[in-house]
């Protein structure tokens, strides 16, 4: 291939792509990775057809990064037709992944490894080991397969490998740099975890208004007192709770104001949670206590995006109680991001429970 269009290729590959905003999917079991490999070889090797497979191991460690351990080969055909193979490669490297999203259809990432490789040769008893590293693009589209999740795989690097010992030999090669796509499966290892979409966990959050047919703010998957009268004060379980004030006031703890995904708009439920705050806060006692408001998120997106998404959403809860009557100089606001999850955030339950704003009364 002729510098120009390698040069070309590797830009392309190593460009940064635009982040995506959809529907997630996070699974954390271990999983393999057999893919089929084929390199644009350099014309400077004087062979064709760089066919060989990879066989990766990896893992989810959190929202945006996979690391994955892989082993590769690839041989290369003699161009003028010879019998057998020309050259030889096969190596071991650790590889990471940065996910730009986690769409079940189309998961794109940014993919950077290292390693060591070993190239022979063949007929010549010219030897390297030497180390390389790689870098390019690649995606994994998530499918149900009779049950079982499977991935497809595309993968595209350009790898750089450090042959002193080849260069020396065949003094035409300057290097040995080289394109390389990839395409293959990702199976994951271990019992199905079940991952449900943001839309889903969207909605739980009160997003829909079927989600809370009782309307106390407590979504019905998790009420456990369906059917509370309309905008009655409920605890976290949604059954009724009293509403007389402590003797002398006192530090008190509301229903968390639950959010849409990437949302700081309150929805509906999270306004009966705090027009009932405001009746209590306001009244007896709790008129002489501050109201401290935190919010959270969950760890969808990044931890300086989700560390402004709940400074709005603390804000967001703020001015909702100011309008109702609230006194500003009594509000003091906190925002923790990602930092304190309520749940686990590897369910859509347990993300739709951490995008909240908590509501307390203290000294």
């Amino acid at each position: 291939m002729k510098n120009a269009t390698r040069a070309a290729l590797a830009a392309t590959l190593i460009g940064l792509a635009l982040p995506l905003h959809a529907e997630e999917f996070i699974d954390k079991r271990p999983y393999v990775s057999p893919m089929f490999a084929y390199t644009f070889d350099e014309n400077d090797r004087g062979s064709e057809e760089g066919l060989g497979w990879y066989y990766g191991a990896g893992k989810t460690l959190n929202k945006y990064w996979n690391a994955e351990l892989g082993t590769f080969y690839s041989r290369f055909n003699d161009r003028n037709g010879a019998t057998g193979a020309l050259w030889r490669e096969y190596g071991m490297k650790l590889d990471g992944q940065f996910f730009y999203s986690r769409e079940k259809l189309f998961s794109p990432y940014f993919g950077i490894g290292a390693g060591v490789q070993r190239t022979d040769v063949l007929g010549t008893g010219v030897k390297d080991t030497q180390p390389m590293v790689d870098a390019g693009l690649g995606f994994i589209s998530w499918f149900d397969v009779a049950g079982y999740d499977v991935g497809l795989r595309g993968d595209a690097r350009y790898r750089w490998a450090f042959l002193d010992k080849v260069e020396q030999s065949f003094p035409q090669i300057d290097q040995l740099n080289e394109p390389i796509i990839k395409v293959g499966l990702v199976l994951p290892v271990g019992p199905k975890v079940a991952v449900a979409s943001t839309a889903a966990a969207g909605a739980a959050a009160g997003g829909s208004k079927t989600l809370d047919s009782d309307g106390d703010g407590v979504p019905d998957a998790l009420d456990r007192c369906p059917g509370s009268a309309r905008g009655a004060l409920v605890d976290a379980n949604g059954c009724p709770r009293d509403t007389t004030p402590a003797t002398g006031g006192g530090a008190r703890q509301f229903d968390d104001v639950l959010f849409e995904f990437d949302r700081s708009e309150v929805t509906s439920a999270g306004m009966m949670i705090l027009d009932n705050a405001a009746e209590v806060v306001n009244s007896g006692a709790y008129k002489s206590l501050r109201v401290n408001i935190a919010g959270h998120t969950d760890w969808i997106g990044s931890e300086g995006y989700n560390q402004a998404l709940s400074e709005r959403r603390a804000n967001a809860v703020r001015s909702y109680l100011v309008k109702k009557g609230v006194d500003a100089s009594r509000i003091h606001t906190f925002a923790y991001g990602e930092t304190t999850p309520k749940a686990d955030n590897q369910s859509a339950e347990g993300r739709a429970l951490n995008r909240r704003a908590e509501v307390k009364t203290g000294e």
